[in-house]
């Protein structure tokens, strides 16, 4: 009976000694501030702790070591001025403000946490402690993860624009702003925990979204509904671009700026008398402006090709071709207005 209760005091015996983390210098020798954040915490308490004493004093260890990299981190980062030059050769600077700001904690990982009660002196202890390593490669990930995902909002924010869909690209353009200052977050705690600095990609991705977000504001979403020629269908957009329309053709009228209706129609071919053919065509249109709700009436006049050996097929096409020239530039001219 005896060695029974002998046997059954040990655990008790062993949980209730010091650990070794409580010395200061054998926290410096087992985890070294070169590779190692570490926070310690001690209080005075007066009755036997329980679970949510244990889980306060760990909590704030914690708070000492979130503390030792937060202290590398200004409290409110500066103002950036990224520059760039439009098309035009153009200067033109925008500040951005990253929101980082000093917080109680930093978000950790792979920490290892330690509470002890001394009950001879009524101290209760705390320890917290964590790699830099396996912080970097925690940081490292979350700030790639960001950075991928605004690379590919990006893409299809240009594919959105590309097919006219102005709106759904700016929608995705400001998706992306909001997750630059996560970006800028996760890049701070990784040059805090590393001491190197990293490439700053996401400032990268801001000047290419403000040059795009410029582009879209600036530039005109057209709706085309083209009746009567399949050449002017497949063409006219094309064209307009060409006669300096900064314009981008949509597929969806609700994201047009401007609504163009063309019928169109071939008026008559006239064979002449040495085997030309001459064809003749015409078209009524009329232009909407989305915001003002105006119509506007455009007149363009009659549009001749020609082609020779009698092709009437031929002189067809040019005259639309003669046609889609007539008509773009009349339209640049109105939307310029």
């Amino acid at each position: 009976m005896p060695l029974l209760i002998l046997l059954l005091a040990l655990p008790v015996l062993a949980q209730n000694s010091t650990p070794q983390w409580v010395e200061e210098s054998w926290r410096a020798a087992r985890y070294p501030n070169t590779e190692w954040y570490t926070g310690f915490a001690r209080d005075n308490i007066k009755n036997q702790p329980n679970s949510e004493t244990y889980q306060s004093i760990e909590k704030e260890a914690q708070n000492k070591l979130s503390e030792s990299i937060q202290v590398k981190i200004q409290s409110s980062t500066a103002v950036q001025t990224t520059s760039w030059q439009n098309s035009l050769g153009e200067s033109i600077n925008t500040d951005y403000k990253q929101t980082t700001k000093t917080q109680t904690n930093a978000v950790l990982a792979k920490m290892e946490t330690h509470s002890h009660f001394d009950k001879k002196s009524g101290y209760i202890y705390g320890f917290a402690a964590v790699r830099k390593k396996d912080l970097a490669e925690f940081y490292t990930a979350k700030m790639n993860g960001l950075l991928s995902f605004a690379e590919n909002e990006f893409s299809i924010a240009s594919q959105l624009a590309e097919s006219g869909k102005k709106k759904n690209a700016l929608s995705k353009i400001n998706v992306i702003e909001d997750s630059l200052p996560k970006i800028d977050y996760w890049r701070n705690l990784l040059q805090a925990v590393t001491g190197a600095t990293t490439s700053n990609r996401s400032a990268e991705i801001l000047q290419k979204i403000n040059v795009a977000k410029i582009a879209l504001e600036n530039g005109t979403a057209i709706y085309l509904d083209i009746n009567g020629s399949e050449y002017l269908t497949e063409k006219l957009g094309a064209v307009m671009q060409e006669k300096g329309c900064n314009c981008s053709i949509t597929e969806n009228a609700d994201e047009a700026d401007y609504t163009i209706t063309v019928n169109a129609k071939l008026n008559r071919c006239n064979q002449a008398d040495f085997g030309e053919v001459y064809c003749f065509a015409n078209a009524n249109i009329s232009m909407r402006n989305s915001k003002t709700k105006k119509n506007i009436s455009v007149e363009v006049s009659e549009a001749k090709g020609a082609w020779v050996n009698g092709n009437s097929e031929k002189a067809t096409e040019e005259s639309f071709k003669e046609l889609a020239a007539n008509i773009a530039q009349k339209l640049v001219k109105e939307m310029e207005k």
